[in-house]
Protein backbone atom coordinates (compact mmCIF):
# COMPACT_ATOMS: atom_id res chain seq x y z
CA UNK A 1 0.00 0.00 0.00
CA UNK A 2 1.12 3.53 -0.78
CA UNK A 3 0.35 6.49 1.47
CA UNK A 4 0.75 10.07 0.23
CA UNK A 5 0.81 13.53 1.76
CA UNK A 6 1.42 17.03 0.57
CA UNK A 7 0.24 20.61 0.96
CA UNK A 8 -3.39 20.80 2.05
CA UNK A 9 -3.87 24.46 2.93
CA UNK A 10 -6.11 25.44 0.02
CA UNK A 11 -8.78 23.70 -2.05
CA UNK A 12 -6.37 23.68 -5.02
CA UNK A 13 -3.61 22.02 -2.99
CA UNK A 14 -6.03 19.46 -1.63
CA UNK A 15 -7.26 18.80 -5.17
CA UNK A 16 -3.67 18.27 -6.34
CA UNK A 17 -3.09 15.83 -3.47
CA UNK A 18 -6.22 13.85 -4.33
CA UNK A 19 -5.23 13.83 -8.01
CA UNK A 20 -1.75 12.50 -7.20
CA UNK A 21 -3.27 9.88 -4.90
CA UNK A 22 -5.52 8.73 -7.71
CA UNK A 23 -2.68 8.53 -10.22
CA UNK A 24 -0.51 6.53 -7.82
CA UNK A 25 -3.37 4.46 -6.44
CA UNK A 26 -2.38 5.80 -3.02
CA UNK A 27 -4.29 6.52 0.16
CA UNK A 28 -4.22 9.67 2.27
CA UNK A 29 -3.03 9.21 5.83
CA UNK A 30 -6.01 11.18 7.14
CA UNK A 31 -9.32 11.97 5.57
CA UNK A 32 -12.69 10.63 4.66
CA UNK A 33 -12.64 6.94 3.99
CA UNK A 34 -8.97 6.44 4.86
CA UNK A 35 -8.53 2.68 5.02
CA UNK A 36 -5.08 1.27 5.57
CA UNK A 37 -3.21 -0.99 7.95
CA UNK A 38 0.18 0.00 9.40
CA UNK A 39 1.83 -3.26 8.39
CA UNK A 40 0.60 -2.97 4.79
CA UNK A 41 2.31 0.36 4.05
CA UNK A 42 5.14 -0.14 1.55
CA UNK A 43 6.08 3.48 0.90
CA UNK A 44 5.09 6.98 1.96
CA UNK A 45 5.28 9.70 -0.69
CA UNK A 46 5.59 13.44 -0.06
CA UNK A 47 4.52 16.02 -2.64
CA UNK A 48 6.65 19.14 -3.02
CA UNK A 49 5.72 21.80 -0.47
CA UNK A 50 4.72 19.32 2.22
CA UNK A 51 7.01 21.03 4.73
CA UNK A 52 4.96 24.25 4.57
CA UNK A 53 1.76 22.54 5.74
CA UNK A 54 1.15 21.50 9.33
CA UNK A 55 -1.13 18.61 8.31
CA UNK A 56 1.51 17.18 5.98
CA UNK A 57 4.28 17.74 8.54
CA UNK A 58 2.26 15.72 11.05
CA UNK A 59 1.73 12.98 8.45
CA UNK A 60 5.51 12.81 7.91
CA UNK A 61 6.16 12.59 11.64
CA UNK A 62 3.75 9.66 11.85
CA UNK A 63 5.46 7.97 8.90
CA UNK A 64 8.86 8.44 10.54
CA UNK A 65 7.58 7.02 13.84
CA UNK A 66 6.20 3.99 11.99
CA UNK A 67 9.50 3.43 10.20
CA UNK A 68 7.97 3.66 6.73
CA UNK A 69 10.14 4.28 3.67
CA UNK A 70 9.69 7.97 2.79
CA UNK A 71 10.21 9.24 -0.76
CA UNK A 72 9.85 12.73 -2.18
CA UNK A 73 7.99 13.17 -5.45
CA UNK A 74 9.45 15.73 -7.85
CA UNK A 75 7.60 19.03 -8.28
Amino acid sequence: MIIITGPQRTPDELGDLHEAAGILNAELLHGDGAQWVLADVEVFYRLAGWDCCTHATTDVQIAEACGWIIKDLPA
